[in-house]
């Protein structure tokens, strides 16, 4: 059996080879910089953190070994930057920006175009939406019309409500049109980053206001220059699992599917962690209609509680003819994720079309799991 290669965890990123290189580029700036007592002591701290940490820390330690005057020490960050570091070591150049810049609100807002084409200033810039909005939405105007996709992208991943890993700006929460205005400008960007940002944004709003993005998107659709269509589906894909009628009809997929399930079964109907269970069902069409169907099945997973959480999974789409009869089938194994533990009990699963249960079966997961 094919062994499953564990991915390495990302703190790992920031590493000796990624300290030394920052220590060897801010030593070529700052005659004080005593880059073996950097590199020493991060690395002597590193094993007990985790990602986040280890970048926070990275970043206050520059605070601390470069110049006390902070824009002194803000222009060799950026210089750092501009002679070409990048990637996961460009990371703590934001943080810097983003934990010691706050009260240098001008300069460090100067500086982000420069660091997120290294590394995108998404979080770095979060403190200064809740502490200077204004200021702040001043220089996001002026970056959604950069010549540069990265500074272009900032203002739409920088102003999601959600940001995953992202502190909650609670002006953002409160009124998502902050961010539709940015959204807006950025709805026809040639780059598919930004256009993706754009659409993610949107996910995250739908969360809160569904009816909102639907409108939002159906106006963009229907001008005389269409947004793109693969930025609509990405930005509506909750709303579709959810079943919402506006999302769905504005996708051109039935709200009210005409079906009988005559099979819908999960074997092994036993499990341990880690083996595959299969799905699957038959569905016949009692419409005298092409119907255009939205598949899904829903896990409701045990919590050591006791208690379930949901979870929908995509199956697929489906043109189904009138009266046709489709046979589906689906594997999933049963493992632990980064954001999933499973535990041990029955666990429903749901056949979901167009958001509506029509079909439930289970699997029961052994206690040994």
């Amino acid at each position: 059996m094919r062994r499953r290669l564990m991915a390495a965890p990302l703190k790992d990123n920031f590493d000796r080879p990624t300290v030394e290189l920052l220590a060897e580029r801010f030593d070529r700036l700052h005659d004080g910089f005593d880059s073996h007592a950097f590199t020493s002591s991060l690395l002597d701290e590193f094993p007990s953190l985790e990602l986040k940490d280890r970048i926070n820390l990275i970043a206050d330690r520059l605070a601390h070994d470069l110049p006390a005057d902070y824009e002194a020490a803000l222009a060799m960050v950026v210089q750092v930057a501009v002679d070409g570091v990048d990637g996961w070591a460009a990371w703590p150049l934001c943080s810097f920006v983003e934990r010691h810049g706050v009260a240098s609100p001008v300069p460090s807002l100067e500086a982000m175009p420069a660091l997120t084409k290294r590394w995108s200033c998404e979080f770095a810039i979060r403190p200064f939406l809740d502490d200077h909005l204004e200021l702040t939405l001043e220089y996001l105007r002026q970056w959604v019309l950069d010549s540069d996709e990265a500074v272009r992208r900032l203002p739409s991943e920088g102003t999601r409500p959600l940001l995953p890993w992202g502190p909650k700006v609670a002006a953002l929460t409160n009124d998502p049109q902050i961010g539709l205005e940015f959204l807006n400008a950025l709805r026809h960007d040639e780059s598919e980053a930004v256009r993706r940002s754009v659409a993610n944004h949107l996910n995250d709003v739908a969360k809160a206001e569904p009816d909102l993005v639907v409108s939002v998107l159906a106006q963009w659709s229907d001008e005389t220059y269409p947004v793109d269509e693969r930025m609509v589906r990405h930005a509506l894909r909750t709303l579709v699992k959810n079943g919402h009628p506006g999302a769905l009809s504005l996708l051109g997929y039935e709200t009210d599917p005409a079906v009988d399930v005559t099979e819908f079964a999960c074997q092994p109907s036993r499990v341990s962690l880690g083996d595959q269970v299969t799905l699957t069902a038959q569905l016949t069409s009692t419409s005298e209609q092409e119907q255009l169907l939205v598949i899904d099945f829903v896990i409701h997973h045990v919590k050591a509680s006791g208690a379930t959480s949901t979870k929908v999974f995509k199956w697929k789409t489906e043109q189904l003819a009138a009266g046709e009869t489709i046979h589906l089938s689906k594997r999933r194994r049963i493992q632990t994720a980064t954001t999933r533990r499973y535990h041990a009990g029955e666990h429903r699963v749901d056949l979901q079309v167009a958001g509506q249960v029509l079909a439930s079966t289970h699997f029961d997961l052994d206690e040994s799991s």
